[in-house]
This record gives structure tokens, C-alpha cells and sequence, in this order.
């Protein structure tokens, strides 16, 4: 992915490639789920609710004020002026009779034309489902009751490939779900970081962000004291496993040099210089050049030939697994799967040595099995054929948990760097990635 100092362009194209390959998640904060007000200004939805509350009270602001949802709800409580659930009721009604009338900024219709894993809403309507029914767009949808925690989320992301939408503070539909006022947010708070296993955040949610890595923040005020706790929450299992960036509004108030410090320091969030509007356009734009007969045709340009080593038999999940992740080089992989038909196995593995720049050794214990590895007798020759600067690069794969012995475990061009198997430590997306990365940087510099 992107570092810091990255181009725009390449942010971009990198980001559009990691949606594409369904490796990312979106967070939606209340900024990114807008509508036109009576004067046709966007304004986050939240905020709409909030300014029908203060009407429908007659409540006045002063020049420190902001009508903010949480602010509303909060002063209206202090002031003995409405009731907890006379509040959840309001705000519920107030999204069932709007649902159906409101223009939504074509910014969260673009998104959800993109091929996102999990979409986190932090708001409590259903627009997002609406928007993928119009696409029929297969989805499954479930959402936290702060009052009546619960841990009956259950999905497999391995055998269902809907997008999973889930609402993080609640649903209008579950009136009591709404987390409105200020001690409403403590309250939810104090629930989702507590010992109590239901009452947290489900699990089987919070560690899929091991396999989804790359994670969009748009449209959150991270000056929100809150957000530190609950990505404090979220990301409890995948600290170090996750790259989230967040874009704001045009609109929005940039976010503090301290706060910025704090989240990069903390959750490794980046915050690139560009508006949400701008990101998403361009973002769209380089997913959309992903599907064209320009990238088509410049994808099957490969500028590398990568033969992989494995036991077909015993380690094709680790071969997938890697693969997914690799599909995206500017590469073409090959197999001894490839080489049915073609006669002596072994000729055909030299001869396509010398047509590869890549070769990637897979290591597990069936690796080593002689009967199902036709490459088991030339382990020691690929070894000694490994030259990286003369465009030969032999990158043996720690799979599984295996001795590292023999003349491809010695070489300094081992992944991963700390020696230790990408199956089976909760690490897969992390190593593959980090291989990716350091595969495509080699090839783009081959000459």
C-alpha cells in the first residue's frame, strides 16, 4: 500500500486495487452519509435530525453552539425536556418518514458501486442497504443494541461473499438501539471495552479486519473523544495488521496536528491531503480504469514470469491464500500445474527456469515429500541460481511450520523476514501483503 509520501496517483490506483481485490472496509462517520438541506447545502443527515429536534423545541443556539445530534439530544435531557426514549422514537420517525425523500450525495452512491468486503455505518440509518437494493447487490445486514447487547452475529466470510453492512451505534428500526446523548455514548462505551463478552463488539466481526486490512475513514470528526475508544475497540485483535486512511469533507474542519499525532501513533491511520469528494472521484475513476481494455491489455503486459514451487496435493489452501494476493502484479504465475502434457516434468521446470525472473519455493513440511514435488531434485540447482541483481530471484515462502534446513532455507531471500509460517499465527493477510509488496517493487525495477 501507499506510504505517506506517496503521489496522489498512486494512492489512488493502489486503494482502487485493494477494493477491487475485496480486501477493503468502509467506515462511514456522519459527514459521509449527506443530503441537500431546504437551501440545497449538503449537510451531513445527523445533522438534518438534530435542526428537526431544535425546531420541534424551539431551541435556540448561541454563537459557541453547534446543532450536532449528540448536542441536541444532550440538552434537551438536561433541561427535563424530553425523555431517553421519547428521543430514540423521535429520531427513529424522523428517518422513517424521510428515508424516501431525501437526495443523498452521489459520493455514497459511487461507493457503493465498488466491490468493499464490510461496509461499518456509524449512523443509524439504512441507506447503504437501499443503495445496493438498487443494484440488487447481495448484502447482510446486522447492527449493535447498546441496551441489549448481544453476540449473535454470525457469518462466515470465508463461505458467504455478501457485503456484510453493520451499524455501529445502533438502528433507527430498534428505537432503544439509538445511541443519542452524551451519557448514552458512555454508557456504550463503557459496555464495548468492558469484560463482558456480550456486551462487546462480536468478535467474529472485529477479527475478519485481519483478512480485510485496508480500511476507509470518511467523513469522521476526530476531535470526537469517543472514536479514540472505539478504534481503540475495533481494532483490539489487528493493530498491527491494519492500514486505515480517512478523508474528510470539504466542509469539515481539518483535523488537529496533536489529534493526527495520536491516531498515526496509535492505529497507523494516515490522513493524505485530499477532501472526501476529490478521493472518491478519483477513486472510481482508477477502479474503473481496473475493468477497461487498457488495463486489461496492460495487466496481461507482464513485465515478470514467477514459477511457483508447492505440493499441489497437500498445500494448495497456502497457494490460494498467497496467490490472492499476488494476482495483482504485473506478473504471470505458473505451476507445475502448468506443465501437464508438456512431457519430462523436470525438463520442463528448467526450461521454464530460464523463461522466469521470480521463483517462489512454498515451504511446509509436504514440500520436502519427493513423490508429490517433482522439483525435490533441484532444490540445491534453483538455490545456486539465485542472483536477484541479474533478474533471477529465488524468494522461498515459509507456508507452514517446517525446519528450515537444506540450501533454500539459507537463502537471505526467505519470507517471511521473521522466519515464521504465514499459515496458521493470525498473520496470513499481513505476510501475504508484505510479500507482495517487496515482489512488486523487484519486478518494476527489472529491466
Amino acid at each position: 500500500m501507499p506510504t505517506p509520501s506517496s503521489s496522489p496517483a498512486e494512492l489512488y490506483q493502489n486503494i482502487a486495487r485493494k477494493v477491487k481485490e475485496g480486501s477493503c472496509v468502509l467506515f462511514l462517520g456522519p459527514a459521509a452519509l449527506a443530503a441537500k438541506d431546504k437551501d440545497g447545502k449538503w449537510q451531513p443527515i445527523t445533522d438534518l435530525c438534530a435542526r428537526h429536534l431544535a425546531d420541534k423545541y424551539d431551541l435556540e443556539f448561541g454563537a459557541d453552539e453547534d446543532c450536532k445530534l449528540p448536542y441536541v439530544a444532550s440538552l434537551l435531557r438536561i433541561q427535563n425536556r424530553s425523555t431517553d426514549n421519547v428521543l430514540q422514537e423521535e429520531v427513529a420517525k424522523f428517518y422513517t418518514d424521510m428515508a424516501d425523500k431525501f437526495e443523498l450525495h452521489p459520493a455514497v452512491e459511487q461507493l457503493t458501486d465498488l466491490k468493499f468486503r464490510i461496509v461499518i455505518n456509524t449512523t443509524p440509518d439504512n441507506f447503504v442497504t437501499k443503495l445496493y437494493d438498487q443494484i440488487a447487490q447481495a448484502y447482510h445486514t446486522d447492527y449493535y443494541n447498546w441496551y441489549k447487547p448481544s453476540t449473535g452475529f454470525n457469518f462466515d466470510f470465508e463461505k458467504d461473499s455478501r457485503v456484510v453492512i453493520y451499524n455501529l451505534l445502533g438502528a433507527y428500526q430498534k428505537p432503544e438501539s439509538l445511541v443519542l446523548t452524551y451519557k448514552q455514548q458512555l454508557s456504550y462505551i463503557k459496555k464495548i471495552v468492558g469484560e463482558q463478552q456480550n456486551e462487546r463488539i462480536p468478535d467474529a466481526l472485529t477479527n475478519a479486519f485481519k483478512d480485510f486490512r485496508h480500511h476507509l475513514f470518511l467523513g469522521f470528526d476526530f476531535e470526537d473523544w469517543a472514536l479514540r475508544l472505539l478504534l481503540d475497540t475495533l481494532y483490539k485483535n489487528v493493530r498491527d495488521n491494519v492500514q486505515p486512511y480517512s478523508f474528510s469533507t470539504k466542509d469539515e474542519l481539518p483535523t488537529e496536528a496533536d489529534t493526527r499525532v495520536f491516531f498515526q501513533g496509535e492505529f497507523g491511520m494516515q490522513f493524505p491531503k485530499d477532501s472526501l469528494e476529490n478521493f472518491v472521484t478519483n477513486l472510481v475513476s482508477e477502479y474503473q480504469k481496473l475493468d477497461s481494455p487498457t488495463a486489461a491489455s496492460s495487466a496481461q503486459a507482464s513485465k515478470a514470469k514467477v514459477l511457483v514451487l508447492y505440493n499441489e496435493a497437500a498445500d494448495k489452501d497456502g497457494y490460494e491464500l498467497l496467490l490472492k494476493h499476488l494476482r495483482g502484479l504485473p506478473a504471470q504465475f505458473v505451476s507445475t500445474a502448468d506443465a501437464v502434457g508438456q512431457g519430462d516434468i523436470q525438463a520442463w521446470l528448467r526450461k521454464t527456469m530460464d523463461e522466469c525472473q521470480v521463483v517462489l519455493p512454498l515451504l511446509s513440511a509436504d514440500f520436502y515429500d519427493e513423490a508429490n514435488n517433482p522439483a525435490m531434485p533441484l532444490l540445491a540447482e534453483i538455490a545456486q541460481k539465485n542472483n536477484p541483481r541479474k533478474g533471477f530471484l529465488v524468494m522461498p515462502i515459509l507456508l507452514k511450520t517446517v525446519g528450515l534446513d537444506g540450501p533454500l532455507a539459507q537463502l537471505h531471500t526467505l519470507r517471511p523476514t521473521d522466519k515464521q509460517p504465514i499459515v496458521g499465527g493470525g498473520k496470513e493477510s499481513q505476510y501475504a501483503t508484505e510479500i507482495a509488496e517487496g515482489l512488486k517493487k523487484y519486478i518494476e525495477n527489472l529491466k
